[in-house]
């Protein structure tokens, strides 16, 4: 994967709160900002406007197409090619969407930024609740909405909770869609009607954080014998090749699975041995220990960020907590 934090303008355009562990660039600030704040920290004040594209012909004909470039206004890339009634839902219409979603504007953001020159962006918002898998196992809820300019991906919102003893990350799917939808908005002319139906959605996010709560109770009732952990373990592992080498690479993994069962974060009163500490240690494997390939330190921070939200790592932790629902009988 090449490298895809937006560094078009020089810097990282992304800032987080904190200092959360399965993120190394960007701006670093103590408390959570506002919208305008954070549309600022994360070099997210930029426009896209739609140029008009025209083919030339060998012998100087000329043909106005029926499609338009998202052209980003600072950097002057083109960010992707779409169709005429493709509408542009701009970073500040973002936040401002966010903004009236949660209904609280005042220190909500915690993290954002943008992907591959800013064809894709992306902001982490919370949601006032917190969740609690023991007494010293704190969850807190969030709504991830990622928007892209490049005409692959509509705008969406998916409900998101971090363990914050360990910042593992969870996408949590909606009416058993793919944990990449969540709720979704099109880039048609039609979208403000579509944002005001996106807010009445916000319901759906909301069930869905309660449902979690359900669940996570669900597997921490369930205690594994060693049996039935191997078994959960080896599942999630990735399939034995005929070589030396992927049998290794399979052994290595289901090793750090069993290790992070183990470790302190996992064996906290209340959750040792439980259905949701198999879930985290495959989780903090997939967020914190996965390896990544890429030209130096940066760009591998880019591909394991990028793998977290909507990658080979969203799905490994997708496939691991049905995996534990099953375990808990939920």
């Amino acid at each position: 994967m090449a490298h895809a934090i937006d560094t078009t303008t020089g810097k990282a355009a992304v800032f987080v709160t904190g200092k959360p562990a399965w993120h190394k660039l960007g701006k670093v600030i103590d408390t959570a900002a506002t919208s305008a704040e954070a549309i600022e920290l994360a070099g997210l004040n930029w426009k896209v406007e739609q140029w008009p594209i025209t083919a030339f012909g060998p012998e100087g004909d000329r043909i106005e197409c029926e499609k338009v470039a998202n052209v980003r206004t600072d950097t002057k890339r083109v960010l992707g090619v779409v169709g005429k009634d493709y509408r542009v839902f701009q970073n500040a219409e973002s936040f401002d969407f966010m903004d009236a979603l949660v209904g609280d504007k005042l220190a909500m953001y915690e993290t954002a930024g943008s992907l591959y020159d800013g064809r894709r962006i992306w902001m982490l918002a919370s949601i006032p609740k917190e969740y609690r898998a023991g007494s010293q196992d704190l969850i807190k809820p969030y709504v991830l909405l990622t928007n892209s300019h490049d005409g692959t991906r509509a705008l969406r919102m998916i409900p998101t909770t971090i363990r914050v003893v360990c910042q593992n990350t969870l996408n949590l799917a909606l009416n058993n869609a793919s944990a990449t939808e969540g709720v979704s908005i099109s880039h048609h002319p039609s979208l403000d009607t579509r944002i005001l139906e996106a807010r009445k959605k916000l319901g759906i996010i909301t069930a869905r954080f309660d449902e979690f709560d359900a669940e996570l109770h669900a597997m921490i009732a369930e205690e594994l014998n060693v049996a039935r952990a191997r078994q959960y373990f080896e599942t999630l592992a990735p399939e034995a090749g005929e070589t030396d080498r992927s049998k290794a690479s399979r052994d290595e993994v289901i090793s750090a699975y069993w290790q992070n069962f183990d470790n302190p974060r996992n064996t906290l009163p209340g959750i040792k041995h439980t259905a949701w500490a198999a879930y985290n240690a495959v989780s903090e494997y997939a967020d914190h220990q996965k390896a990544f390939r890429g030209k130096g330190d940066a760009a591998r921070a880019n591909n394991q960020l990028n793998s977290i939200w909507f990658g080979q790592s969203a799905d490994l932790k997708q496939r691991a907590y049905k995996a534990a629902l099953e375990l808990a009988g939920a």
